[in-house]
């Protein structure tokens, strides 16, 4: 399980910050749930915990790093 957080503009639905994040990675991203959510003057501050499920062995850090890398880059395509 890693936990993220992301400031979106405000008119960015969390929904589609999630859907974003589960579809960075089909196979290893098993669920993404939001946790926190306030204002900024920059926008929302969203906060998602994703679960990471390996298929046959544990993630290695350089793994986790690339999911990571994945997940960001699927959130800031969103703004």
């Amino acid at each position: 399980m890693r936990d993220f957080a992301f400031i979106v503009p405000s008119d960015v639905p969390a929904d589609n910050l999630i859907r974003a994040i589960r579809g960075a990675d089909k196979q290893a991203i098993v669920a993404a749930r939001l946790f926190d959510r306030f204002e900024t003057p920059d926008g929302l501050s969203l906060a998602v915990e994703v679960l990471l499920q390996p298929s046959e062995k544990s993630f290695t850090e350089a793994e986790l790093a690339d999911i990571s890398k994945r997940v960001v880059g699927a959130a800031e395509k969103l703004g």
